[in-house]
């Protein structure tokens, strides 16, 4: 399963779904969440449409904050959590 990978320079947690399709997105996050300090924020890549609702969907039933979802370019998706 994808790991989130932590961008020093950004103090931002990075999970890069691309190429991934439901559910997997939503599992891998929820995990992500549960493994994350409480106080960072998690920064979803996707390229997968129905992750941009599903994802946020699951981040806040986890207790996440979402910020935003944001399509970074064509066809592809940051979705930005706070834990």
């Amino acid at each position: 399963m994808a790991q989130a990978v932590y961008d020093e320079s950004r103090k931002v947690h990075i999970l890069d779904l691309r190429g991934y399709v439901c559910p997997y997105p939503q599992l891998a996050t929820v995990r992500a969440i549960k493994s994350l300090p409480r106080g960072s924020v998690l920064e979803v890549i996707t390229d997968n449409p129905p992750s941009c609702e599903n994802v946020p969907a699951v981040a806040r039933r986890e207790g996440g904050v979402v910020e935003g979802v944001y399509e970074v370019e064509p066809g592809v998706w940051k979705i930005v959590i706070k834990l």
